[in-house]
């Protein structure tokens, strides 16, 4: 059983027999009356948003999906009944993955389109505020004119991209050393040993030889909010960057239990300011 499979049955459970909740509301599970029960409970509606991208030839293409959804369904537990948690969305902007298979990745203004229905749907279900928890860089533009336009929708709810692989990176570098943290690196390779080790191709974990140039560049650009567009393989031969030689289930959990209560916190916070 998944972590996310046995959110689902103790979610189902607790409600069916009424004992003390312990897993996340998970929009997916409940009936529309049993929503509707539930929405003045709920304060916040998380929507997971990952990926479907190649990671190297290690991690599986779901890799930032995967994190993202045990990442929401962790917050969802310890927050609930504030908060419920809708439907992952597993695709997201990959343009610079195409390159290599398993890749599927939408259009900017496709996933725009996507989260702006999303949030419409939700709103005019009386849901007020969401939170947009994004695992994959490349959405981070898109999720941005996406919340803008919501502002816009009838019931002008409240929508608010967080990029969650900042935290996570963060985490790896304290856990696993500077060097771990990048795509496919020992940060995320952490991360689905800890969720799904079934799916980890153990042997490929390295230490990838990078474009040592390009990634600098990268990381100039990015400290003033700038970009480079460029395919992921001109990084790397194997398409991956960061250390994952060092990467253990047992520094996954431990990221995941840093990055689980560095969000639950901006989410009191959240729920605690009064926007206009």
């Amino acid at each position: 059983m998944t972590v996310n499979d046995r959110g689902r049955s103790e979610n189902a459970a607790s409600d069916a027999g009424g004992n003390i909740p312990r897993g996340p509301i998970l929009l997916a599970d409940l009936t529309s009356d049993a929503t509707a029960a539930l929405r003045d409970q709920v304060e916040l509606v998380l929507i997971p948003i990952g990926a479907h991208e190649q990671h190297g030839p290690a991690l599986p293409v779901s890799t930032d999906t995967l994190s993202v959804q045990v990442l929401c369904s962790l917050v969802g537990t310890l927050m609930r009944p504030r908060v419920a948690v809708a439907p992952a969305i597993p695709w997201g902007s990959s343009w610079a993955h195409l390159d290599r298979p398993g890749t599927i990745s939408l259009r900017s203004e496709t996933l725009i389109s996507l989260v702006v229905d999303i949030v419409d749907s939700l709103s005019r279900n009386g849901f007020r505020k969401f939170m947009l928890v994004n695992g994959h860089g490349g959405n981070n533009a898109a999720l941005r004119i996406a919340s803008e336009h919501c502002r816009a929708l009838e019931n002008a709810p409240i929508v608010v991209p967080v990029y969650s692989y900042s935290l996570v990176s963060v985490a790896g570098s304290e856990l696993l050393g500077s060097t771990a943290p990048g795509h496919g690196g020992g940060d995320e390779a952490s991360l689905i040993l800890s969720i799904r080790p079934d799916l980890v191709q153990r042997n490929a974990l390295q230490n990838p030889v990078a474009n040592e140039k390009l990634v600098v560049m990268a990381q100039i650009l990015g400290a003033v909010n700038g970009t480079l567009p460029t395919a992921q393989s001109s990084y790397s031969a194997v398409g991956t960057t960061g250390d994952a030689s060092g990467a253990s289930a047992e520094a996954g959990k431990a990221i995941l239990a840093q990055v689980t209560n560095q969000l639950r916190a901006i989410i009191e916070q959240l729920l605690e300011t009064d926007i206009p």
